[in-house]
């Protein structure tokens, strides 16, 4: 029996190891994983900032929709053929298409930084135009990106535009994290604009006047 136990005790400490050291290459995969996307998103910059300014789109919000979709991967494909920075969807370059007048695109053409995020852009602007008058504007925004027209319509459009939607209606499980990922990211992308911000330098104090000075 001792020597049974022993070889029990040796078997649960050899696995205890396993999994620590398994547990220690996930971190180092996630770290190495984090910064390389940290890179990715510094070199996605003044791309971001210019389809920001010609779409009327804040630049928090693109870049928590580029993290949630893709982590600032171009050459990210989705399960159902969402392609690039932004997932593009055939669907949504087909309206962007046909409402700037443009050629066919080629699917290729979507993993270039510019392609993909010009229309990616131009695409979640238009979903917030559609709910722009909505008091609930930012979920139902996002819920477009992710679900389509079609099913907010449908299932989650409140009856009156100034009635407020919470996170928690949102009954796809799927889209209700997806909502609730982005606008926590967007967050985090807007306190650290903030913080980027030049600080002010300190007032100097006033200097003592002499006395008499302010003697007629």
């Amino acid at each position: 029996m001792a020597t049974s136990s022993k070889k029990i005790w040796h078997a649960l400490a050899t696995l205890a190891v396993v999994i620590a050291f398994t547990i220690g290459i996930v971190r180092t995969l996630f770290s190495l994983g984090e910064a390389q996307s940290k890179v990715r998103e510094h070199n996605l910059d003044p791309i971001i900032a210019r389809a920001s300014a010609r779409h009327g789109v804040p630049v928090a919000l693109i870049k928590a929709v580029i993290w949630k979709e893709s982590r600032f991967n171009a050459h990210e494909v989705g399960g159902k053929g969402e392609i690039g920075l932004m997932q593009i969807t055939p669907g949504a370059v087909e309206e962007w298409r046909r409402a700037n007048r443009q050629p066919p695109v080629d699917p290729r053409r979507l993993t270039n930084p510019e392609v993909n995020i010009e229309i990616g852009v131009w695409y979640l602007a238009w979903t917030g135009r559609h709910w722009r008058d909505y008091a609930s504007r930012d979920i139902l925004q996002l819920a477009e990106y992710n679900a389509g027209y079609g099913r907010v319509s449908k299932l989650w459009k409140p009856a009156d535009p100034n009635q407020e939607i919470a996170i928690a209606d949102i009954s796809f499980p799927g889209t209700r994290n997806y909502i609730r990922q982005v606008l926590k990211r967007r967050q985090f992308y807007e306190r650290q604009s903030l913080d980027e911000l030049p600080k002010q330098p300190a007032a100097a104090p006033s200097a003592a006047l002499p006395p008499g000075a302010m003697t007629p």
